[in-house]
């Protein structure tokens, strides 16, 4: 089918590019363009939605820092991202002119959002077995204030939890290949508690609202192969890590998650204790 009869609006703007550039072959003006920017139609477009770094388009920003998304869209679209596209997370944690301000808030926002669409659903069933086993409102504020106290400790704890992963990891690294960036790992693990919320009860919810079952099964599944995807596309991208010596610092990073998962059970432990006593 020639272009002249390709009504399709690549055949169309192949056509036009073709008539306005004479040193186009006569054999090409049939040939219809193989990708167009979907924004303003032009084949040769390094992209709108992206800044550029050398010739090809790449993302680099985050919603959270774009300063263009509203903070909640942005809170949401920055969880996804940093779950879905670990070298985006990569190349914005990097970033020279990056701060820890934003990485921060961003954190605290989302552990806090994790935290309490995971916490609400409990103390709401916490408050029903209550109601029936005991008929007594003391119940009903004694398990309000367990759940309470729980999510309270657990927002710090989980952010603890990913920087302390996420400097160990490069540290790990630094030894084995090239130095990280200033502050890079940092942020990193304060980005990378956008996995909680986007692999956390309100991610999955989100996905089975809309009818992805897929993705609700993948975000399900998220919780436990995203650390070692991530540390590995880390290792890869930031020290030019790979292979057996990317699994040996992965394996470096144990002791410290073992020590961390005992400071989140005798965090809840406390909580608990301190609610009953």
């Amino acid at each position: 089918m020639g272009a002249l009869r390709d009504r399709t609006p690549e055949g169309v703007r192949a056509v036009r590019l073709a008539e306005a550039d004479p040193s186009v072959p006569g054999e090409m003006r049939d040939v219809p363009a193989v990708a167009v920017c979907a924004t303003c139609g032009d084949p040769s477009c390094p992209g709108h939605d992206f800044e550029l770094s050398g010739e090809r388009p790449i993302r680099r920003t985050f919603a959270w820092e774009d300063g263009e998304t509203s903070a909640t869209r942005a809170l949401w679209r920055t969880a996804i991202a940093s779950t879905t596209d670990l070298e985006l997370w990569v190349r914005a944690s990097t970033r020279s002119d990056g701060g820890v301000g934003p990485s921060f808030t961003f954190a605290l926002a989302c552990e806090t959002a994790a935290v309490v669409s995971a916490c609400v659903p409990l103390a709401l069933l916490g408050v029903a077995l209550a109601w029936t086993l005991t008929h007594s409102l003391s119940a009903i504020g004694t398990v309000l204030i367990v759940a309470a106290r729980v999510a309270a400790v657990f927002v710090p704890v989980m952010i603890v939890i990913h920087v302390a992963y996420q400097w160990s990891l490069a540290r790990a690294g630094d030894r084995l290949g090239t130095r990280a960036p200033k502050g890079s790992a940092l942020r990193a693990g304060l980005y990378a508690c956008g996995w909680d919320l986007a692999t956390g009860p309100a991610g999955v919810l989100a996905s089975l609202f809309v009818g992805e079952w897929r993705e609700a099964r993948r975000r399900m599944q998220g919780n436990s192969t995203l650390f070692r995807s991530a540390s590995r596309t880390w290792l890869q991208t930031v020290h030019g890590v790979g292979g057996a010596r990317a699994d040996a610092a992965a394996n470096a990073t144990r002791p410290w998650m073992a020590l961390l998962v005992l400071v989140a059970v005798a965090a809840t432990g406390w909580a608990l204790f301190a609610s009953l006593r």
